[in-house]
């Protein structure tokens, strides 16, 4: 008698947990929205794209080149940092050199994967740093990403 009580007591206690992580799992925070983002500074656009993955969020980043004349960059690693709630960039690493052509396209770094992050919104900050002929340049901008 005590045998079936165990037996039941278990398949309610397994099938609960199961319950428990699917429960948990819809519960999730995910982002809203698809967020693109241009932000231009004179001939460079740096092209920022936020979208939601199975884990959580990925961003893919990318700058492009609209002067007329062929030009060379110097960069550290990564061209383009993305921090989030906190304006804290970073650049590490030996200069990159990369050669620019008009309407060239430039991604140097695989997608950045990020969790999921709390409902609500988050700042999501941008910090695109380079080099041209050893004069530095910045490219900063803002976005709000929304997760619910």
């Amino acid at each position: 008698m005590w045998k079936k009580y165990t037996i039941v007591i278990a398949i309610i206690a397994c099938i609960g947990t199961v319950l428990l992580f699917v429960i948990k799992d819809l519960q999730k925070a995910s982002l809203v929205e698809t967020v693109k983002v241009e932000e231009q500074y004179e001939d460079f656009i740096v092209h920022i794209r936020i979208e939601e993955t199975n884990n959580g969020f990925q961003v893919l980043r990318s700058i492009q080149y609209i002067g007329e004349e062929v030009i060379t960059i110097q960069h550290r690693t990564p061209l383009t940092q993305i921090t989030i709630n906190a304006d804290n960039a970073t650049f590490t690493g030996s200069p990159i050199s990369k050669q620019m052509k008009p309407g060239y396209q430039y991604h140097p770094q695989q997608p950045l994967n990020f969790s999921a992050l709390e409902k609500g919104d988050h700042k999501l900050f941008v910090h695109t740093q380079f080099f041209i002929d050893e004069e530095s340049v910045n490219i900063k901008t803002e976005e709000t990403i929304s997760f619910q």
